[in-house]
């Protein structure tokens, strides 16, 4: 992934991240990077499930930052958006609290043309 790290670094930049903020996300891709390499694969294998052994692995070697699969959103994002990581899989409500949670994002984007913010956990 070194060949994306200029770009993610403009990328973070035009999100308004401090340039430690910034330093950190090109750290965890250098991590993320090695660590795919490792195991034989690309960025094209991100997946969810993916995703979460890594940042198992990350913790279990004692990392206390940046070791969840909420951390890497914003370089998934980047990596989906130009198309070298496979798109995230959208999980099926399974409470009705989730239901009417999706129901309220399909609503704030259809009705109010709101737009979700790719750095928040929301709809």
């Amino acid at each position: 992934m070194e060949a994306f790290a200029p770009g993610f670094a403009d990328e973070l930049r035009g999100l308004g991240y401090t340039p430690v903020a910034a330093a950190f996300q090109l750290q965890l891709m250098a991590h993320a990077s090695r660590w795919l390499r490792e195991a034989g694969l690309g960025s094209d294998a991100l997946t969810g499930d993916v995703v979460e052994r890594f940042v198992a692995e990350r913790r279990a070697a004692g990392y206390t930052n940046y070791v969840t699969a909420r951390a890497m959103a914003p370089l998934l994002g980047y990596l989906r958006a130009l198309g070298v990581a496979p798109a995230a899989l959208r999980a099926q409500p399974a409470t009705p609290a989730e239901r009417l949670a999706e129901r309220f994002g399909e609503y704030l984007t259809i009705e109010r043309a709101a737009v979700p913010n790719p750095r928040l956990p929301c709809w």
